[in-house]
């Protein structure tokens, strides 16, 4: 191998080790930004509208669990992998981010997570049903800040590029693992403009092969990423079923944004089931 290909596998691998640090860097940023004012604000589901916390000049990060380790922990039976972990992280306050998340908006996309996390939960769940100004209110009186239009519309702009730049990556000749990685990771990255930049990285690194992948239909990936991996190849995955967001190109602006961004149909039938979900498939 020559040297300039082994300097550029380096940076590589130092990039993507970067990434892969994204969600504990988070934990550390979450309890830094206490005494700072600088606060999260947690969601869970597919349709509760990420660009209006910025108008708070909150960070919103998804809360779901992705360790399966944390079950060890749990005495619940019946439940899936991706509610049960969650919901181990909050009883046991063992994830920064689930601990000091003052509000955790959850919207219907399951209602089994949404009534598990109510129960346990009580106050610090917000039911997000579609109702903008509702949410606006809420948010407004738990963390005591006046919205921002300007920088809104500022996080719908950037939120528009983020997404069109990942469909980019898609494309291009990167390895579908590190796609999934750098989707998944880069939610945790606070500043909008961070990510924008840590995404062009990514980009920089990669050709455009207009590449063909098979996508795959899955809940939440990150738990069985390793059994994914081991058994397909040039695939995609797309999470758009009780968490995750589709990344496309998106035309509109403002709020018309958040109406075609997240008004979009929930997957019917998935490639990867979860046992013990009620809602798979039917």
């Amino acid at each position: 191998m020559r040297r300039y290909d082994l300097i550029s596998k380096k940076i590589m691998e130092n990039l993507r080790e970067e990434i892969l640090e994204l969600r504990r860097n988070a934990f550390i940023e979450t309890i830094m930004g206490l005494d700072s004012g600088k606060y999260i604000i947690g969601y869970l589901g597919r349709t509760v509208p990420k660009e209006i916390f910025y108008g708070f000049d909150l960070a919103p990060l998804p809360l779901d669990g992705v360790d399966k380790y944390i079950l060890e922990y749990s005495n619940e039976k019946d439940l899936c992998n991706i509610i049960n972990s969650t919901l181990t992280y909050a009883l046991t306050k063992k994830c920064p981010l689930l601990y000091n998340a003052k509000l955790i908006v959850v919207d219907n996309s399951c209602p089994l997570l949404l009534k598990v996390l109510k129960d346990n939960l009580k106050d610090k769940v917000f039911f997000y049903d579609g109702n903008l100004e509702n949410l606006k209110n809420r948010v407004e009186e738990v963390y005591n800040r006046d919205f921002s239009e300007t920088n809104f519309l500022k996080a719908v702009e950037l939120s528009k590029n983020i997404s069109s730049k990942l469909e980019k990556l898609s494309k291009t000749d990167i390895e579908s693992r590190f796609l999934y990685e750098v989707e998944f990771y880069t939610q945790f990255i606070f500043s909008l403009e961070e990510k924008n930049n840590m995404i062009d990285r990514v980009l920089a690194n990669y050709k455009d092969v207009n590449k063909k992948r098979q996508k795959l239909y899955i809940p939440r990936a990150i738990q069985i990423l390793d059994d994914i991996d081991e058994k397909y190849e040039d695939y995609q995955i797309i999470e758009n079923f009780c968490l995750g967001e589709i990344f496309k190109t998106y035309k509109s602006s403002g709020y018309e944004f958040l109406k075609e961004k997240y008004n979009n149909k929930k997957t019917k039938k998935l490639d990867i089931l979860y046992q013990d979900c009620p809602y798979d498939n039917k």
